[in-house]
């Protein structure tokens, strides 16, 4: 078998309700379709979140073709190796890819997801087994609380908990009275049993995060994530030997040296990460391998996506032993989506893990066209 052509499509990500955090409010973002063509009829599926921008996503995949037409599909590990150590065709750069993992990761874990999902429907398995197989037939999601009116929120948590979910996230960084009083809301309404978990995305100095988690402490948060900015590992330092609440390192760990240095420095409780973030499935259990040594749990993070992404991380977390309960996806949240297959079937909180071959989606051809139009009247504006 032989990749014969990649197409990358940049696509809309419609929103549900807007997405309201300190740096604005959304009601859609991005991410790129990837799809890794063969000689034999099988066609492998790929996302990347759209961050920064998806075209810069698509130049790199365009800058990997070289890497992947005409080669093996199941040839991943070697397809990596070439791709990281392979310098700029556009002569921009004499460094090789391997020094900006932090652009390329996005791109390559879309492409590695796309050339698994081959290997998965070329050999009749799904996903999860070619990583060693699930641990569980469920992986159990978190309900995501849209920062709103506070009746509102309230609703929204009841009708998650009606349905089983055990976890709840928001956005924090909003104003420390809005955050307390959000948050106590939701633990009265919810008890004492919820797992109630606040991202800050960074909105912090660690002066101010330790002022706005200690508000926080009589609610009992399960985490506070990514308190301080990304590169504030100093910061985060300081938070994490002065709080009493445990922390979830997000962003700060973008790639799997930055998670290293994280675990190594004991930051957080628990890492947050996705294949995109750090470039493939294997590198995702690389990391996670090093937080099980170090007691440290692992949180699935989602960016911008469909259900293509969504049921790649299913299978994945299903292999990981030490997930934490409730992890991040987009199905509660996106309006639509470019699959046939159904994406937010949760039971008791959890999504049921792909038993078909691959990952277990197909393409609505109509939907990945309507996307791509939105897409690019988002960009015109």
């Amino acid at each position: 078998m032989k990749i014969t052509e990649v197409r990358a499509t940049p696509l809309a990500v419609p929103f549900r309700e807007t997405h309201v955090t300190w740096t604005g409010a959304y009601s859609a973002k991005s991410t790129l379709l990837i799809e890794i063509f063969t000689d034999e009829g099988i066609v492998g599926l790929g996302e990347a979140p759209g961050i920064p921008l998806p075209e810069i996503n698509q130049l790199i995949v365009n800058e990997f073709q070289e890497f992947l037409i005409g080669k093996n599909p199941f040839d991943i590990n070697a397809f990596q190796e070439r791709a990281l150590d392979s310098q700029s065709r556009a002569g921009l750069t004499a460094l090789t890819w391997r020094a900006f993992r932090n652009i390329a990761n996005n791109a390559l874990g879309g492409i590695d997801i796309a050339l698994s999902d081959i290997v998965g429907k070329a050999t009749g398995q799904p996903l999860h087994r070619l990583l060693g197989g699930a641990l569980s037939d469920r992986v159990d999601m978190f309900a995501w609380i849209h920062r709103k009116e506070q009746e509102a929120m309230i609703e929204d948590a009841r009708d998650f908990r009606a349905r089983g979910f055990r976890a709840f996230y928001l956005k924090i960084g909003l104003g420390t009275a809005r955050d307390v009083s959000d948050l106590a809301a939701l633990r009265d309404a919810l008890g004492d049993d919820a797992l109630i978990r606040g991202d800050a995305n960074g909105a912090w100095t660690a002066t101010q995060a330790l002022q706005e988690i200690r508000a926080l402490e009589h609610i009992r948060p399960d985490w506070i994530e990514q308190p301080v900015t990304e590169a504030d590992f100093d910061g985060f330092e300081r938070v994490a030997r002065a709080s009493a609440v445990p922390l979830c390192i997000d962003q700060g760990a973008n790639t799997n040296q930055l998670a290293y240095d994280a675990i190594r420095r004991r930051l957080a409780d628990v890492v947050c990460s996705d294949i995109h973030r750090v470039g493939g499935l294997m590198a995702f259990r690389e990391m996670a391998a090093m937080a099980r040594l170090a007691n440290i749990q692992v949180c699935r993070h989602a960016g911008p996506e469909f259900g293509i992404s969504a049921m790649a991380h299913v299978h994945l977390m299903s292999t990981i032993p030490n997930a934490t309960l409730g992890n991040q996806t987009y199905a509660t949240t996106i309006a639509d989506d470019i699959v046939n297959e159904t994406t937010d079937d949760f039971q008791g909180g959890a999504l049921r893990v792909p038993q078909t071959p691959g990952i277990g989606v197909t393409l609505n051809p109509d939907k990945v066209a309507k996307y791509a139009q939105m897409y690019r009247e988002m960009r015109g504006r």
